[in-house]
């Protein structure tokens, strides 16, 4: 490495600088520095000649307090080289870059700064192939930059600094609020499964991860979205839930029309720390540990009576709108459920559609299973079904989709499930499975086009739960008279 020239000096050696060393002045300069984070590969066609072309950032560290950022230029197959050959906290030599001064009065570099990481040193760096090069440093010597490795795992920003997740859910409650970037540290309560998005800028596909995260001002959470393939990955196969810290740094808040809500996103500015060190991570691990996991599962809801509100405590009468403006509309609060008592007539009930009416749940964990599948996913319940066992591995459970409807709507995600769906339909889910077409029928004619009164247990859409449920506490069928007299205007 030392006998690497700079095309303008084919006799200078290598001069190994610090990042806070370096000035515009300097040439044929060596830099040994960690990826703290980089983009993806920014491909577009030269207009000189004709050429796909290439570039992607790369922030860069090599002591407590210092960040830089280094831009790579090159041909389109060099830079996707590259970005398969570095990762994230890998040890790289940075060779021959141009270095330049960041100046804040600078248009261009004001434009620049809103799609890079927060610099702290005042240069920036630019590598041109042909000029120069980075590459992952030598395994041989690493031992000698042990504390540069180190740096993964501490915050070059202070961990106290950071917002609550609460006060940014609470000024980003609808869709006028203004977009910001900011700091938070945060453990992490659901990774989910990636999915694929078609962007419409790129026509094609990339994928999109959606991490749950918490702290301890809002235990419910929040929705941390990532669409940086190597973060993705990391998140998928490293952090564990209710047990990885997070430190974002310059994350984006947002208030969003899909998910109805605030949520943060990983962008081309934001930073991220693994498990920092810090008394801050170690009060927040201690603080998850104290935490049932159940908020963040998606194993079935408990709806038994010690977990749902009593009937005979449900008294406040509403209509379909009433319920829809509380729920989703002007009149929403920030609690995350509430009960209402309506009067309707049962408009959709496929009671005689068992596919439609039975759902499973792991008879060891509790978690749904998939209609197509027989075993739960979790690894630990394949294990404990191995060991000699013979019997089924799931439960049956009702989960009916039940629609009401009044003069002013219709409520559609009404849901009757587990014991108020035996209570209701005098059965349970064995002796359902032996009722033939014609009870199937009968069945569903006792509910359908009848007036009722419905207590219901609504619970608000949230970062697990993207649509609002209102969950049946009890139904009973009532006469038209009735009906009549407790008609409400609104």
């Amino acid at each position: 490495m030392d006998k690497i020239m700079n095309s303008k000096d084919k006799a200078t050696p290598l001069t190994t600088k610090k990042l806070y060393q370096v000035h515009p002045e300097m040439e044929n300069v060596l830099i040994v520095a960690m990826v703290l984070g980089k983009t993806e590969p920014n491909i577009f066609l030269s207009r000189n000649d004709t050429q796909h072309k290439g570039v992607m950032t790369f922030t860069l560290r090599d002591a407590p307090q210092h960040v830089v950022n280094c831009k790579y230029w090159g041909t389109r197959e060099k830079v996707e080289e590259l970005d398969g050959q570095i990762q994230l906290g890998d040890i790289v030599d940075v060779v021959c870059p141009k270095i330049s001064l960041i100046q804040k009065s600078d248009a261009l570099e004001s434009k620049q700064a809103q799609f890079q990481p927060v610099s702290s040193l005042p240069v920036t760096l630019v590598v041109n192939e042909g000029q120069g090069l980075i590459e992952r440093h030598s395994y041989h010597d690493l031992e000698k930059y042990t504390e540069i490795r180190l740096l993964a795992h501490q915050s070059h920003k202070p961990l106290y600094s950071v917002m609550n997740l609460a006060d940014v859910q609470t000024s980003l409650s609808d869709s006028k609020a203004q977009a910001f970037h900011t700091d938070f540290l945060v453990v992490v309560g659901l990774v989910r499964k990636a999915r694929e998005i078609r962007a419409t800028k790129e026509g094609r596909a990339r994928r999109c991860l959606e991490i749950v995260v918490f702290d301890q001002s809002l235990t419910s959470g929040l929705t941390f979205t990532l669409w940086h393939a190597d973060w993705i990955n990391r998140a998928e196969t490293v952090w564990q839930p209710m047990k990885t810290v997070l430190h974002l740094i310059d994350v984006k808040v947002s208030y969003s029309s899909f998910y109805k809500g605030c949520i943060l996103s990983f962008t081309s500015k934001s930073l991220l720390y693994e498990n920092p060190v810090g008394t801050e991570t170690q009060h927040l691990k201690t603080f998850a540990s104290t935490l049932a996991r159940t908020p963040f599962d998606l194993a079935v809801h408990n709806n038994s009576a010690d977990t749902l509100p009593k009937a005979e405590d449900i008294q406040t009468v509403m209509t379909v709108r009433q319920i829809y403006a509380r729920a989703e509309g002007h009149l929403r609060d920030t609690n995350e459920h509430f009960t209402a008592k309506l009067y309707a007539m049962v408009t959709r009930f496929e009671v005689d559609w068992p596919d439609r009416v039975l759902s499973k749940k792991c008879k060891s964990c509790n978690r749904y299973i998939a209609t197509r599948k027989d075993l739960c996913d979790s690894e630990q319940c394949q294990l404990s079904f191995s060991l000699g066992y013979t019997g089924q591995k799931y439960d049956y459970f009702f989960n009916i989709n039940l629609q009401l409807s009044d003069h002013t709507g219709t409520l559609v995600e009404g849901r009757l499930t587990d014991a108020i769906a035996m209570k209701v339909l005098s059965f349970n889910c064995d002796q359902y499975l032996k009722l033939n077409p014609q009870e199937l029928e009968q069945l569903k004619w006792r509910f359908l086009l009848n007036n009722v009164e419905a207590k219901l247990l609504i619970k608000k859409s949230n970062v697990l739960r993207r649509k609002m449920m209102a969950i049946i506490i009890d139904l009973r069928p009532i006469e038209l008279e009735q009906l009549s007299d407790n008609i409400a205007v609104f």
